[in-house]
């Protein structure tokens, strides 16, 4: 009998296939297939790709006011705002359009001329706040009762009228800030008299005489 029994045709393409295959795979991990022949992945080179900046206008129009727009800005002014705002608020009230090359043109000689007078009442409000500080303190007498309570309160034209009566000037209206008064005493406040021109005054309320409270 022989040792080895012979394998029919079909079967040995079969083994030297399966041995072909192991030999390949042994040689690929051992890192002898040449380079060639090794398959890799593609590279996304995209997804390094720097991202183009976005336009600061992008979403944003530029608008000519027509009217004064409280926190927007004045009227025949030209500002930036976003779409949405302009194409649901601003167009439907008709407070401005969008701004061509001719309104843009416009728009800066109104700013400068506004400039221009801007720096006048700044530099008149500036001599107003000297002279209010030089004054310093103010009195508004008010009918108090027991422990010095105020009768009523004390309001901006009692001491816009009083700040008018000893400097001299005419104020108009200005944003006075002072705390609720209460009582008779001394209390510090302020009056913007302009953008970044405001004056640091002192106020004394003092009970009226009591000849003047007597006679009413």
């Amino acid at each position: 009998v022989e040792p080895v029994l012979a394998l029919c045709p079909t079967m040995k393409f079969s083994v030297l296939a399966l041995v072909g295959a192991l030999a390949t795979t042994n040689a690929f991990l051992s890192g002898s297939v040449p380079s060639a022949t090794r398959r890799t992945a593609p590279v996304n080179k995209g997804i390094f790709m720097r991202k183009r900046a976005v336009s600061p206008m992008k979403g944003k129009s530029k608008v000519l006011l027509s009217k004064d727009l409280e926190g927007v800005g004045r009227s025949e002014e030209v500002v930036t705002v976003k779409n949405g705002f302009y194409l649901n608020y601003i167009l439907p009230r008709g407070l401005g359009s969008l701004a061509t090359g001719e309104a843009l043109e416009q728009a800066a000689i109104v700013a400068a001329k506004r400039a221009e007078e801007d720096a006048v009442i700044a530099a008149a409000a500036a001599e107003n706040k000297v002279k209010l500080e030089e004054i310093k303190e103010y009195t508004v007498t008010k009918k108090v009762g027991a422990d010095e309570q105020l009768f009523g309160s004390v309001s901006v034209p009692d001491i816009l009228g009083a700040v008018e009566a000893a400097s001299g000037l005419t104020l108009g209206s200005p944003k006075v800030k002072v705390e609720d008064i209460k009582m008779a005493g001394t209390y510090d406040f302020t009056i913007k008299l302009h953008q970044g021109v405001t004056a640091v005054l002192s106020l004394a309320v003092v009970p009226e005489a009591e000849d003047a409270v007597s006679e009413e």
